[in-house]
């Protein structure tokens, strides 16, 4: 029975040793990210950043919505690398069976039968800079009216179908 428990503890203290030290440094709590000092390539903080997400998916990460994740999770790993928040432009329009998250916090609650989780990191990312729209066409589809059930950090357009071609002329890349 020692043995076991001798083994189990140099178990424990190995994949201690080996784990990795996460961190959300810019966008807190949300898109944690490990640095790697010997990664090949990296961001260059003399660079500016263009991104513009297409957020389509109802899926999860970590208890939010794993595109508006994936949004925090670049700009943690961009300002980590030491590039400025001047140099970091980050759009996203949501369309599909994202929608709901765009939902002001009763709406979501009356259609979802749950609080919205993702108000926290809708928060802290327009807070940041980073310009949320709602598609005009899903709303229409989806049945949300922007009036009076659109949250009011996200902003109406159109159509993802003219912001996405919009933000390409004005050099953003599109992350999906």
């Amino acid at each position: 029975m020692t043995k076991y428990i001798g083994i189990l503890f140099i178990t424990i203290i190995h994949f201690n040793m080996n784990a990795q030290d996460w961190k959300t440094p810019t966008i807190e709590g949300y898109g944690r990210i490990v640095d790697y000092e010997k990664a090949v390539i990296k961001p260059d903080p003399a660079s500016e950043y263009k991104l513009l997400f297409h957020i389509t998916t109802d899926k999860e990460r970590e208890g939010v919505n794993v595109a508006l994740w994936k949004i925090a999770r670049t700009i943690n790993l961009l300002e980590n690398a030491g590039v400025p928040k001047k140099n970091i432009h980050v759009a996203a329009v949501v369309s599909g069976p994202a929608t709901p998250l765009v939902m002001k916090e009763d709406v979501y609650l009356s259609r979802m039968s749950k609080p919205n989780p993702n108000l926290d990191l809708i928060d802290k990312l327009t807070d940041y800079g980073v310009a949320l729209h709602f598609c005009g066409q899903a709303a229409a589809e989806r049945k949300v009216d922007p009036e009076t059930e659109l949250n009011p950090k996200i902003a109406l357009t159109l159509s993802a179908l003219i912001d996405i071609p919009t933000y390409q002329m004005q050099g953003y890349s599109i992350i999906f």
